[in-house]
């Protein structure tokens, strides 16, 4: 008999409008000016215009590839602008508040941007769903205070588990 297992939870970092603008804004710019590059180093390797010949052609034909590379890095940070931003509004639609309690705190890897992170073990319960835990690493200039013990107001999307803490 097959059992259906409920999402891991996942913690949000909300994306409001003004960043998944800017966000899509640099997607398209990479993925336009690349996919453009791309185009035109293609053409310049195949028709040999401008009398490149052998190494050249080699060199248009790699670059081609680097900007088909740069621009599937506009694509994706396209779709993935897009993708937060409904997880975030679709958490604010059927969202329910909630609770996170520290269970524990550790340290952490630093974010890409250096910024110093802690790991949280939190057990998560409210109305609607089943409580669960979760370890997540979060920014330490916004929870650095949390200790174990600590209760932290969540919201929290009770069919898919994906949470915010607020």
């Amino acid at each position: 008999m097959a059992t259906t297992r409920p999402h891991e939870p996942t913690l949000l970092d909300p994306k409001g409008p003004v960043i998944t603008v800017i966000a899509c804004t640099v997607g398209a710019i990479l993925m336009l000016g690349a996919g453009g590059a791309c185009v035109f180093c293609v053409v310049l390797a195949t028709t040999g215009i401008g009398g490149t010949h052998g190494g050249w052609t080699w060199g248009a034909a790699g670059l081609a590839l680097v900007a088909a590379f740069i621009a599937w890095v506009g694509y994706c940070t396209i779709l993935n602008a897009h993708v937060e931003r409904q997880a975030t509004l679709q958490l604010a639609a059927v969202g329910v508040d909630s609770t996170a309690l520290v269970l524990t705190v550790a340290s952490a890897p630093s974010s890409n941007e250096d910024h110093p992170q802690i790991r949280l073990l939190m057990r998560i319960s409210g109305p609607g769903f089943e409580t669960f835990e979760s370890t997540s690493d979060v920014p330490a200039y916004r929870f650095g205070s949390a200790t174990q013990g600590t209760v932290l107001p969540a919201r929290v999307n009770p069919a898919s588990r994906v949470f915010t803490l607020e």
